[in-house]
């Protein structure tokens, strides 16, 4: 069972009316042959072939938190086709995180990602033979509602954000997508933490991402990329609702060093994140993770998916964000240096010039704002992280930031400004 809606056994008879719009299942025991044949005939099959049963596979257990995932293996009624075995549907989890994806807009985002932005992006992302949703907001009138959210002080911030969530709760939005099906490559594992090739391969992709829509116009003028500076304050006070929860089940086990860090961040993350948002914007992933790749061994590629967190932010973020969670606690200064040095140079080879210093001092930026947010996600009441592998990719993820953060300098991080370190 997931939720109330039970995905062993299909029974709901295939109904077509003709005319009016393909419903979108809210969870597993939705779907059925005619929908997935209606689903399909947008870009897979065609009009004389149908859909005539399926075996569907839960996926991701405790690692989508926010998304429910399964793999279907499709037959039809004609084998000569050309047209997918297997596929990936993805709809919003049915767990009480469902009113948290909702209220922050992270389905929407991910189906006009796929609908209409990935075809801007140079990275390899997963084929998408269907998206939709049973909503849609203006994306014009929900970018100015977030500025006009983000110019209230952060009290009302938090008050307004709270009732949202509670209002999405009370009405479950349809939002749906069929995606290839990756299972033939290699996934990428955050508890294992990677090599340095994987790493390099990594972020040869993320140079690839960034480096088209460095300082691009396109960032600003376009009302589906949520720009970085509107997650300060929210993330700023997540951080301040979680820190005594974190402090308190970790009594007696944490070191002056990181204590000080903890406080410090307290004191001045929102002034350090919004240094860092005067850095040039680039397109981010914003959760480029390796959970969320697969790679090609055979053409030496990468595929990332999970577009759900996609923003304009300075490339340090993005950075930070892979290299705090990929490389375990024993990874090198040096090495460490290497990977951001090796990034840089094909961000170079793209076009984009950014001086040594100048990323460096994104990247350790980056790693402190990186440790801010990603400390909620483990002590706070908003998310549910499932029962095991969630709970470990969280604090896994915190203690290699830790490790990372030993020998940074954090009043001079925040002595220095964004115009003031080499480009």
């Amino acid at each position: 069972m997931i939720g109330s809606c039970s995905n062993d056994r299909y029974s709901k008879p295939n109904i077509t009316i003709e005319g009016l719009p393909l419903e979108i299942p809210l969870c597993l025991a939705d779907v059925d042959c005619d929908w997935l044949t209606q689903a399909l005939r947008e870009s897979q099959i065609p009009d004389d072939v149908s859909v005539v049963g399926f075996q569907p596979k839960i996926i991701g257990i405790d690692a989508g938190f926010l998304g429910e995932i399964a793999l279907l293996e499709v037959q039809y009624s004609s084998s000569a086709i050309d047209a997918p075995a297997t596929m990936i549907l993805k709809i919003p989890t049915s767990s009480e995180n469902r009113q948290v994806g909702q209220s922050i807009g992270v389905y929407e985002r991910e189906v006009r990602f796929y609908t209409e932005l990935r075809q801007l992006v140079n990275v390899r992302t997963p084929d998408c033979y269907y998206g939709d949703m049973n909503v849609s907001n203006d994306p014009e009138k929900s970018m100015a509602a977030i500025k006009f959210i983000n110019r209230l002080p952060v009290w009302m911030m938090w008050t307004l954000f709270r009732l949202a969530n509670w209002f999405s709760g009370r009405k479950q939005i349809g939002f749906v997508l069929l995606l290839e099906d990756l299972g033939n490559y290699r996934v990428g594992d955050q508890v294992a933490g990677c090599s340095v090739p994987d790493a390099e391969r990594a972020l040869r992709s993320m140079a690839e991402l960034h480096a088209p829509f460095w300082k691009s116009p396109d960032l600003t003028d376009n009302p589906l990329i949520l720009p970085f500076e509107l997650i300060i304050k929210l993330s700023q006070i997540v951080y301040s609702q979680a820190l005594p929860k974190y402090l308190s089940a970790n009594e007696g086990q944490i070191s002056p060093r990181n204590m000080l860090i903890l406080e410090w961040l307290s004191d001045n993350g929102m002034t350090l994140m919004e240094s860092l948002a005067r850095s040039p914007y680039s397109l981010l992933h914003g959760d480029f993770r390796l959970d969320n790749m697969f790679f090609d061994d055979d053409k030496d590629e990468l595929v990332l998916f999970d577009w759900q967190t996609f923003l304009a932010g300075p490339v340090g973020y993005d950075l930070a964000y892979f290299l705090s969670a990929s490389l375990g606690e024993d990874a090198s200064d040096d090495e460490l240096y290497s990977l951001r040095e090796y990034y840089r140079l094909q961000l170079e080879d793209k076009g984009v010039s950014i001086s040594a210093e100048r990323l460096s001092w994104e990247y350790e930026v980056g790693m402190l704002v990186v440790l801010l947010r990603i400390l909620p996600v483990e002590f706070q009441d908003l998310v549910s992280l499932g029962e095991n592998r969630g709970h470990e990719i969280a604090i896994t993820w915190i203690d290699r930031i830790f490790v990372k953060l030993k020998n940074v300098d954090l009043d001079r991080l925040l002595a220095t400004t964004p115009y003031s370190v080499q480009q």
